[in-house]
């Protein structure tokens, strides 16, 4: 169900995404920072969206071969303007069956979105070559916080902890965890931006009138009267041995 929701929520939101998703934005250009090389034979990038990542990768990396996959179909429009020679795959992240090894693994604000996560980043190491190298932003236990008692959450977040416990096959060259709070007027527009990011797919309730009003007056106010809404990126360097 999540997955046909997510393809859905993300889907609708293509053309404000830009525009909106500032800390996704945000983290792509910490995640690339983090890439230390300037040159990868064979690149995979999971979840591509429209490019935040894939622009970065493309304008400042060598490369032979550039897949990257998104569940969503038109995300291949943004791709392809960014660069033909990047292989845009259409399919399910966790369905992926690649032809190669590659030498270096990206994804931005995606992860945490998987049915299973802990199997696929087992599996993932497979798709490593000797070295190479998996890079990778996801989100941790305190990200939309305030929103944990007021909506049914169809993600799982593990804390840094846990992730560890999870990476013991591979080297972990850094694991780090950030917060970015934003500010908004009202409850209402913090609805609007989950909603313009995508992200409205953490819960597949329909809102009635009675639900919106109960929404806007149990959300946690500053004393000015706005409202905060945190994000709790985690990145991640690891390296297959």
């Amino acid at each position: 169900m999540i997955k046909s929701l997510i393809k859905q929520r993300f889907s609708k939101s293509l053309k404000s995404y830009n525009k909106c998703a500032i800390v996704q934005k945000q983290m792509a250009h910490n995640l690339f920072d983090m890439i230390e090389n300037n040159s990868y034979n064979n690149i995979l990038e999971l979840g591509c969206g429209t490019g935040f990542v894939t622009r970065l990768v493309n304008d400042n990396i060598e490369y032979n071969c550039y897949d990257v996959i998104d569940i969503v179909e038109n995300c291949e429009e943004y791709i392809k303007k960014i660069s033909p020679r990047i292989n845009f795959i259409n399919t399910d992240i966790e369905k992926f069956v690649p032809e190669r090894k590659y030498n270096l693994i990206i994804s931005n604000a995606v992860l945490q979105w998987l049915e299973n996560f802990p199997e696929f980043i087992n599996r993932l190491k497979m798709n490593l070559s000797e070295n190479g190298i998996l890079v990778f932003t996801m989100f941790g236990n305190e990200n939309y916080i305030q929103l944990k008692e007021m909506l049914q959450n169809n993600i799982q977040y593990y804390s840094v902890e846990e992730l560890k416990e999870l990476f013991k096959d591979y080297e972990i060259l850094k694991i780090v965890e950030d917060k970015n709070v934003l500010t908004f007027n009202n409850p209402k527009e913090v609805l609007h931006h989950i909603k313009d990011t995508g992200v409205n797919a953490i819960n597949n309730e329909s809102w009635t009138k009675g639900k919106l009003k109960e929404f806007e007056m149990n959300y946690p106010k500053q004393e000015n009267g706005c409202v905060e809404l945190t994000y709790n990126p985690i990145y991640v360097v690891l390296k297959n041995n």
